[in-house]
């Protein structure tokens, strides 16, 4: 006789792949992470198979896992849908959260999607996470992650949105200071490894940008102290507003932008609904970059390119 998990059991597991780890998921649930484990090491007993995979750095959903959630978002929606209906007079009504995964150089854009939806949809909210773990979404940790590689997992589904331009900037005060800079006398705000194996910053150091007396982990804190005028640095165009681009001979690549996510999570109305403004915001973010962008001026079908 199959064995039919209650929804006791099934909130737990929704929560441990909303959080990726038991500590988190108690926090949630308003329950010790104790108390999460061990109920289900209980069902994964009872069912005679493993739903988590437990790691150091936190846990993970099984295939299993995974198809038992499905189950869950939708004994969720169903328990939800009454609720909805008492506070807004129709069963329309968004409500729920969404955990997004992003560098910190997407930030802005998702707290511009999160503010367009949680207007629309003021029963939501958005949760950004972050961090250049790009395991977190395939463990189900994150509903949507912002990408610049692609991973090639077959359980995630990826959605390209377009070219994120590179260049090098620096401060009108930097370059007041030193007008004949050069890309070997350049200060250059360099990132720590494992950040300064990306080929944008490869790139730079072999056409001799390589003076690094300041080095960092951090992509905020690299904008912060070119704005400060402390150096040059290899940014995102995207994110250099207000600076001067240098060193035009210098040919950096492009960096590809995915929206990633799951099959599973699309199934819920909030997930989907905040993936269609994020993406919205993404191609607005990158067109705008692209159309400012002085190699686009050769005319309209370079231009249109630009944006897709």
């Amino acid at each position: 006789m199959a064995v039919q998990a209650n929804w006791d059991d099934l909130r737990l597991l929704l929560a441990v792949s909303r959080r990726g780890s038991f500590l988190q998921a108690g926090q949630l649930l308003g329950i010790a992470a104790s108390t999460v484990s061990r109920r289900l090491t209980q069902l994964e007993a009872a069912l005679g198979e493993p739903l988590v995979e437990r790691g150091v750095e936190g846990c993970w959903l099984t295939s299993r896992g995974l198809s038992l959630v499905d189950v869950a978002l939708a004994a969720e929606a169903g328990l939800r849908r009454p609720a909805e209906a008492d506070m807004s007079g129709s069963h329309t009504a968004l409500s729920g959260s969404v955990l997004v995964s992003a560098g910190e150089g997407f930030s802005t854009c998702v707290l511009e999607a999160a503010r367009r939806f949680t207007t629309a949809h003021p029963l939501c909210s958005v949760e950004l996470l972050v961090t250049a773990d790009f395991h977190k979404i395939v463990r189900g940790v994150a509903d949507i992650a912002v990408r610049t590689a692609h991973l090639g997992e077959p359980s995630l589904i990826y959605r390209p949105i377009g070219k994120l331009a590179y260049g090098v900037f620096a401060d009108a005060g930097y370059l007041k200071r030193f007008p004949e800079v050069t890309p070997a006398t350049a200060v250059n705000v360099a990132l720590l490894p494992p950040l300064d194996l990306l080929p944008q910053m490869r790139a730079a150091k072999a056409a001799g940008l390589e003076r690094a007396q300041i080095s960092v982990n951090s992509f905020a804190v690299q904008l912060d102290s070119v704005r400060k005028g402390l150096g040059v640095a290899v940014l995102p165009r995207i994110l250099a507003k207000g600076l001067i681009e240098l060193f035009a001979q210098i040919q950096l690549p492009d960096m590809d932008v995915y929206l990633v996510t799951r099959p599973q999570a699309l199934k819920q109305p909030q997930i989907k609904c905040f993936f269609a403004i994020l993406e919205q915001v993404l191609l607005e973010a990158l067109c705008v970059e692209n159309v400012e962008d002085p190699l686009l001026d050769a005319g309209p079908e370079t231009r249109a390119v630009g944006c897709l």
